[in-house]
This record gives C-alpha cells, structure tokens and sequence, in this order.
C-alpha cells in the first residue's frame, strides 16, 4: 500500500478544521483563525506521524485523548474546568456525528451484494471490515454529514429557545374548560380600544364544539362581523354565548384595519413547569381561523400582559392595535 503523507496531512488539516469550526458554532463561539489554524495543524501532524514513525504508543487511546485535549486548548483556551470539559465533549460529538454520517453514506452508495464480502477474520481472531472510499466522495459525504450535524443543532436550540416562550393555558368559561399550549408573545400588543383589556389568540379548532356549525372554518376567509350578523338575524333560539362575542379592531402585517372575534371568558389560567399557575379574568380571546404553529406547538398566542415574565429575547409580533 502506498500512502501519501503529504495529502493525509492537507485531508486532515481541512477535517479538523471543518470539526473545530462546527465545535465553536455549537458553542456559539468566535476564536480566532490562527488558533484553529494552529489546532488543525497539530491534529493533521499527528495524522501523519502515525504514518512516519514506528512508535506503537502513538496509536494508544491515552495520545489520543492527550492529542485532542491539546487541540480544544489551542483553539478555545481553558476558561475553567467546566468550560472545557463541555468543549471537550462537544469536540468529540461533533466528530462521532461527522464521522458516522461519512461511513453511513459510503455504504449507503455501495454496491455490494452482500455484507459478508466487505469481511475478514484477522489472526488475532477479529473481523475486520473492508472500508474504500474516493477523495471527492468523501469530501462530499463529509460536507454533508457538517451540513446536517449543524442544521439539527440549530434546530434543537432554536426548539430550546421556543419552550422557554410555551406555557400551559386553561380557559374557563362557565362550567366548562379548555386547556392548550401557548406561546407568550413579548411584541404583541393587543388590546381592546374601549375597554384596553389584552386580547390573547386561540385557533378556532379548540372551540369548535361550542361554536356555531361550520364557524371553524368561515373565519378563515369570512369576515367575523358577518358572522355575529347571521346570529342577530337568525330566528330561533339565541346563541348561548351571544353576549360572550366581541368584534376586536386590529392590523396585521401589510394588511388594513380588519376586525376580529373574540369571547369574553370567565377567567385564564397561564403556568408553566415549576411555577404556579396564575389565573385572569380581564382578557379577551381572539379566535384564529387557521393554524397559529405549523408543527402543532401551540394553540394560543398569550399576551405579554398577563403577568408572566420572561428573560429572554423579545419574538416579534404579527398584530398591533388598531
């Protein structure tokens, strides 16, 4: 077998770069170029002093933890035990996640018939498996195994930052209650004109029980005073929570002034894990004909002034008072 030193020094000078630079984005972190510069140098030569030198101990678990705990400290520092053990272990996932994305994708593309001749018995009586990959299917397999380690990880923090907004809604009106996921919105701004009570929003869906036939689905396109005209005009016995009803001014995002059903409950309980439920009576609910999360997050746009704090970024509102 001939190996070229020089292109396993350049392929493992651009894997642990690539690695240290996803490390510092999974910790949110900006050190300098010449330091991972450094930190990938020092990986790739002792890639390719394996390769030169007849030392056994070089391939020992403990040079290698020893190589990598040197590699974290040239590119992020110390900072504390605390701090680098995290890095540490984040180096080491980020790794493993690359890694395994690599070998999945070249046996995914492999077209061998059967796993067995891809297998050898050693002396030493282990089974070792045949592995053969090209440069530019690897560059590749690598590139997209960093692409996808760094969308999940944007991903899971981007759900961490959301559940830290969700807190658990009960509404009660009368006898009956109805309990949802919220989403405190810290930009919505929502009111009342008259009256100045916050308006928060529900999907429709979570009513439609209680709610006129077919009114779920009208107040996606209808026009929600329409609506409360069809109950003044109709004959028969009134509807129960007539005088519930509301018709709330607001504006969207690039939209003119439209107006918005809403019900008077009796009160809104909002709570979250480990604090106690507060509970309200001045607030309105503004029924939304569509769907408020895509995923099913939640169910309710909560109004800031419900009396819950948050130390975090503001989210930006999509309504604002007429």
């Amino acid at each position: 077998m001939v190996v070229y030193v020089d292109l396993v020094f350049l392929t493992n000078l651009a894997i642990d770069g690539t690695v240290l630079m996803t490390t510092a984005k999974a910790r949110k972190l900006q050190p300098k170029r010449s330091r991972i510069a450094l930190s990938a140098g020092l990986g790739a030569a002792y890639a390719a002093a394996m390769f030169l030198a007849d030392a056994p101990y070089l391939y020992s678990f403990a040079a290698k933890v020893l190589v990598s705990v040197a590699m974290v400290f040239c590119a992020f520092g110390y900072g504390g035990p605390l701090r680098f053990v995290r890095l540490f272990l984040t180096f080491y996932l980020v790794n493993f996640a690359t890694l395994g994305g690599v070998l999945g994708i070249s046996f995914l593309l492999r077209q061998s018939g059967t796993p067995w001749a891809d297998m050898s018995v050693t002396s030493g009586g282990g089974v070792a498996l045949e592995w053969q990959m090209q440069l530019g299917l690897f560059a590749a397999a690598f590139g997209l195994s960093v692409w996808l380690f760094r969308g999940a990880s944007a991903s899971a923090e981007r759900t961490r930052r959301l559940d830290a907004f969700v807190v658990n809604v009960t509404v009660t009106v009368g006898e009956d209650s109805w309990s949802c996921r919220g989403l405190v919105d810290t930009g919505n701004r929502l009111y009342d004109p008259l009256t100045r009570i916050p308006v928060m929003m529900m999907e429709a869906s979570v009513w439609r029980e209680r709610l006129p036939a077919g009114w779920t689905e009208r107040l996606r396109g209808e026009a929600a005073d329409r609506l409360v005209a069809e109950l003044d005009g109709a004959a028969g016995e009134p509807y129960a929570w007539g005088d519930r009803l509301r018709l709330v001014p607001y504006r969207g995002m690039g939209t003119d002034t439209r107006l918005m059903l809403a019900i008077k409950p009796d009160s809104v309980t909002i709570g979250r894990e480990g604090e106690p439920p507060r509970s309200y009576q001045r607030v309105l609910i503004g029924m939304d004909g569509g769907k408020l999360s895509p995923d099913g997050t939640y169910q309710a746009i909560v109004h800031p002034d419900l009396g819950l704090g948050f130390d975090a970024e503001p989210l930006k509102s999509s309504s604002r008072p007429a």
